[in-house]
């Protein structure tokens, strides 16, 4: 039984150096290349640069940083669209009270009736204190943005 055992050592012990052995290479008549880990009748080993292991990066601080990069995408997005609305609103604030010069509009030919003249004065008052509400409120929006990183 001992001898049975010592005998698979060796033979598994031939097998793990072989395994362990290196890298041949076999170049056939033809000028074919092989690489191989067996040794055969013309292969030269040949000898290769060690092994280069590269510890790994800590996970944690890989998901923190992309989660705070796209959190900042984000705010930055709120950001742009609402500084373009802002914009838009001032653009039509600013022809909106063109257009009430200062609670003097210019009658339009249409407003021969006095009524519908002052009905367009007021609809013009309540859309500039509109306009002026939504400037304000998307103003305060922008402010409660989180300041970005």
């Amino acid at each position: 039984m001992k001898t049975g055992h010592v005998l698979l050592l060796a033979i598994l012990s031939g097998y793990a150096s072989q395994a362990l052995s290196g890298v041949y290479k076999q170049i056939d008549e033809h000028g074919n290349v092989t690489y191989s880990n067996v040794q055969s009748n013309n292969a030269e080993k040949v000898d290769l640069p060690p092994i280069v292991v590269v510890p790994s990066v800590d996970a944690e601080g890989v998901d923190d940083r992309i989660k705070q990069r796209r959190e900042n995408k984000i705010i930055t997005e709120q950001r742009n669209a609402l500084e373009q609305k802002i914009a838009e609103e001032t653009e039509l604030l600013a022809s909106i009270k063109a257009e009430y010069n200062d609670g003097n509009p210019d009658r339009l030919g249409s407003e021969r009736n006095y009524q519908r003249y002052l009905n367009r004065v007021e609809r013009l008052k309540k859309e500039i204190s509109l306009r002026e509400a939504n400037l304000q409120a998307l103003q305060r929006q922008l402010k409660e943005l989180p300041q970005i990183e």
